[in-house]
């Protein structure tokens, strides 16, 4: 059976359309990684590992509750254990190098080729992780799903914890879009998406699409977070909203009780 695994090139777009228009968007380069592959993959591509030390690796303590179990293992408490003809997609950026800062995860159960159920984990500058089952998606189109929820973690300064998400997931063959929008009040109040083609993951294809364009991955997420952070609040005076506790049974990592929460299973 071929590989699932791919390497993506793309980009990811960010559009505030409430209080302030304020968008952007950046070249990126992002991995749809089978859960199941991650040793092969290990053990075939000398450029990626697997919870080895590699230019790009994968750890499982940079997922979920954080533990050194397999990311497989430790997503059976957020989605349905698989069933036959079923697979997982962990949608990330590797550490590069050592580094890396992924604002959201997505964990994608598919049948065949048909998406069933999804996990958005969303991580904030603060150092809390929260998670977002999406167990009931609704078919809108060729290969795309729809889910939604209510908002119930604090990620941006320049928005409060309330509201609404609907995400968009498009999977084809060699393509991906994932939207999430935030609605406030019957108003869509900002749109996000990552979109991207892909390619086998191979020693090739990592070396040209990710040790070649070293600012397209979660790499730099975290600089152009503080950038465009810092245009929001000098230029367009946004008001700040302070991160409050975390209050939902679905926030799994919280900076001021870090063991309380990743010890919960």
């Amino acid at each position: 059976m071929s590989p699932v695994s791919k390497i993506y090139r793309g980009e990811v777009t960010h559009e505030r359309l409430e209080p302030e228009s304020h968008a952007f968007t950046y070249p990126m380069t992002f991995f749809a990684l089978e859960l199941s592959e991650l040793n092969t993959l290990s053990r075939t591509t000398s450029l990626f590992g697997y919870n080895e030390s590699r230019p790009l690796k994968i750890c499982d303590e940079d997922y979920l509750r954080g533990h050194k179990i397999p990311i497989a293992s430790q997503l059976e408490g957020f989605l349905p254990k698989e069933v036959p003809g079923q697979h997982t997609l962990l949608i990330s950026s590797p550490r590069y190098f050592g580094y890396a800062f992924n604002p959201v995860n997505f964990y994608l159960r598919m049948e065949g080729s048909d998406l069933v159920a999804a996990v958005a984990e969303v991580n904030n500058t603060f150092g809390d992780r929260h998670t977002y089952p999406l167990l009931h998606l609704t078919p809108v189109g060729r290969k795309q799903w729809a889910g939604r929820c209510p908002k119930d973690f604090h990620v941006s300064p320049f928005n409060d914890r309330t509201g609404e998400y609907r995400f968009t997931f498009r999977v084809e063959p060699d393509e991906l879009f994932l939207g999430v929008d935030l609605w406030k009040e019957n108003r869509c109040v900002m749109k996000t998406w990552i979109q991207g083609k892909g390619q086998q993951l191979t020693n090739r294809a990592i070396a040209k699409y990710a040790l070649l364009h070293p600012f397209d991955t979660a790499l730099n997420s975290m600089p152009r977070i503080l950038w465009q952070a810092a245009k929001l609040h000098y230029k367009k005076k946004l008001k700040i909203y302070q991160r409050p506790a975390p209050a939902s049974e679905n926030t799994i990592i919280d900076r001021d009780q870090p063991e309380k929460l990743r010890d919960v299973v």
